[in-house]
């Protein structure tokens, strides 16, 4: 029922996009069951990607739109196809290995035994878990089996992957020099408006200006900004002490904007006259610019490289075990 709701969904999308994967129009069980690789004396059907790539197509549905969507599918699948052949490939080689080895197959079958009995505890009991598998269209026997050949893959993979990794201090050093950029932290500062409108002292401009006047020799004599324009400001975020966003001061007049910008920190502006009554200004900086130093960085640094150390000795395990098995994808 699991898949065939998941082919369900495909064959609607591969109609809509006009895209063929595989025959659409007889997206039926021999669809399903044609080719798509094969790895050494195995295949991968259709069906097998399908199944794969479920949840993360499900997973696209919302994020994009149409014509987006339907090119995200293409790439999980094609994607799914890359990771379901390496998974044949290292099966393959964990099998070889651990075929030989009565040790390691106690180990593993030691590690599978604790993580079924986890999963259980989970759950509550040995036959809810077999009823939440089988509401998930999944075959708890064909799922023991998968969870025990990931153990397999995960020796191998530390054995000669992760063991191998060896991230010197003198490349965090290199990084950090040559790509200064990433650690420099732009200042941050915010904009402060008390406005004094014509229209809320009766349209008498002396009036509004002899008041302003008035807040400005406050403000000389060093009472703060924000507190007083949340007692006399009539211009918006008075209550949050005329504190405006960006995108606000962009949307200013052009003689407004051009007095904003010629702003030093922590600098106020004079008197500002506007059609509609008299600003004060102050650009108030919160950072200013400043680049990490190495150490405070050091440890992100080194997760970076030590992500991409194994991303590639990874990749390069795997393509020298694919050199001696027979690989072919079905197009």
């Amino acid at each position: 029922m699991f898949i065939r709701n998941i082919i369900g969904i495909l064959s609607v999308i591969f109609v809509v996009s006009g895209v063929s994967y595989g025959d659409v129009g007889n997206f039926s069980e021999n669809s399903i069951n044609s080719i798509k690789a094969v790895v050494g004396d195995e295949i991968i059907t259709q069906g097998d990607v399908v199944k794969r790539a479920a949840v993360a197509i499900h997973e696209a549905q919302g994020k994009y739109n149409e014509k987006e969507f339907l090119e995200k599918v293409d790439e999980i699948l094609n994607d799914t196809l890359d990771e379901l052949i390496n998974r044949k490939v290292l099966i393959k080689e964990a099998r070889r290995l651990f075929g030989t080895d009565e040790m390691q197959m106690k180990d593993v079958e030691k590690d599978l035994d604790s993580f079924m009995k986890g999963a259980v505890k989970n759950v509550g009991s040995l036959s809810k878990y077999y009823e939440i598998a089988e509401s998930q269209g999944i075959n708890p026997i064909e799922k023991k089996n998968e969870l025990k050949e990931d153990i397999m893959i995960d020796k191998i993979i530390k054995d000669n992957v992760y063991n191998r990794v060896k991230v010197q201090p003198k490349l965090l050093k290199r990084y950090y020099t040559e790509n200064i950029d990433e650690f420099r932290q732009k200042k941050e500062v915010s904009l402060r408006q008390i406005m004094i409108k014509f229209s809320a002292h009766n349209n008498n401009k002396e009036e509004t200006l002899s008041l302003t006047q008035q807040i400005m020799k406050r403000l000389e004599k060093g009472e703060d900004f924000s507190t007083l324009a949340k007692q006399h400001s009539d211009g918006p975020h008075a209550k949050n002490g005329g504190l405006l966003s960006f995108e606000e001061v962009n949307e200013m007049r052009k003689d407004l904007r051009e007095v904003v910008h010629s702003l030093k920190d922590n600098e106020r502006s004079t008197i500002i006259e506007s059609p509609v009554g008299y600003h004060i200004f102050k650009m108030e900086l919160i950072k200013p610019e400043k680049v990490q130093e190495f150490e405070e960085v050091q440890e992100e640094i080194y997760k970076k490289i030590y992500r991409e150390e194994i991303n590639r000795l990874k990749s390069q395990y795997i393509n020298s075990l694919k050199a001696s098995v027979f690989v072919k994808v079905v197009n």
